[in-house]
């Protein structure tokens, strides 16, 4: 389907199955760490998924792709990422499948008749006061804690899934024992984990985390992923957690940015 595309806007390859994004150069621009996070989720065939902070839709267009979920509710509270959002599921012929919401996370229950089977998150990996505060808000919502903090988002996934319902996110290990307290106060079970390294001399900083509402309490520690080999090469594993063709998504768990992606080329590209 042919979507009208804005000045500032590119058409980039998905590199899977001829998916295509819509990335405006101005405003954040998706990661590797999503591609990892849509992967890692589970078979959602038959159930319903809802996606908190879509941004440009990457991470819904991928489980609708992959995971054959009956439904994704994708939501963005901002409206020009909302707009790409949507114009990226008509793109991909997916809008019968996944629905754009523009609102707060927060009012997730809102969009929801009956509790929903998973809960999909790449939040702002960084509190408020840390790191770097990118100067345009819209960017700086992307990477802080602004609109929505870490109990933010575990307390409203548990408002809305069902019992043994999951949640999946990814974030940076350094938060590890925050998501487990928090899942926890929230009748959340984190059940897995997937440490992310960049190469194999350094540790992991980032996790992949599934939780599961009122689940039992053993938990998989999983052999971590590395990223990259010694040689900055993208390991085999990667690529075939990634699920495409060749990788795509610059990333700040990754080192080197690959040269021969689209998504990296661009000096506005912005990471977590």
């Amino acid at each position: 389907m042919e979507v009208l595309l804005k000045h500032d806007e590119v058409v980039e390859d998905l590199c899977c199955d001829g998916l295509s994004l819509i990335q405006s150069r101005n405003e954040y621009r998706f990661t590797t760490d999503a591609v990892l996070l849509a992967n890692f989720c589970r078979d959602m065939t038959g159930k319903t998924c809802v996606e908190f902070g879509t941004g440009s839709g990457v991470i819904a267009i991928l489980v609708a792709h992959k995971k054959h979920p009956k439904k994704v509710i994708a939501m963005e509270i901002q409206q020009q990422l909302a707009d790409i959002a949507t114009r990226n599921m008509q793109l991909n012929n997916l809008e019968n499948t996944v629905s754009v919401v523009c609102d707060d996370l927060k009012n997730a229950a809102k969009y929801v008749t009956n509790p929903v089977d998973a809960v999909v998150c790449n939040p702002p990996y960084r509190r408020i006061g840390s790191g770097e505060m990118q100067k345009f808000d819209h960017i700086a919502m992307c990477r802080h804690e602004i609109s929505a903090t870490l109990a933010d988002i575990v307390a409203s996934a548990a408002k809305i899934l069902n019992n043994r319902g999951a949640l999946y996110m990814v974030h940076q290990s350094s938060r590890l024992a925050e998501i487990c307290e928090v899942c926890g106060a929230n009748k959340l079970v984190v059940k897995e984990i997937v440490p992310v390294c960049p190469r194999p001399d350094v540790d992991p900083n980032l996790v992949l985390v599934r939780a599961v509402k009122c689940g039992g309490q053993d938990c998989v520690l999983s052999a971590p992923l590395y990223v990259t080999d010694k040689h900055g090469e993208y390991t085999p594993a990667a690529k075939a957690w990634y699920g495409t063709e060749r990788v795509v998504g610059s990333s700040e768990c990754a080192g080197d940015i690959d040269p021969d992606c689209p998504f990296d080329k661009n000096a506005n590209s912005e990471e977590k």
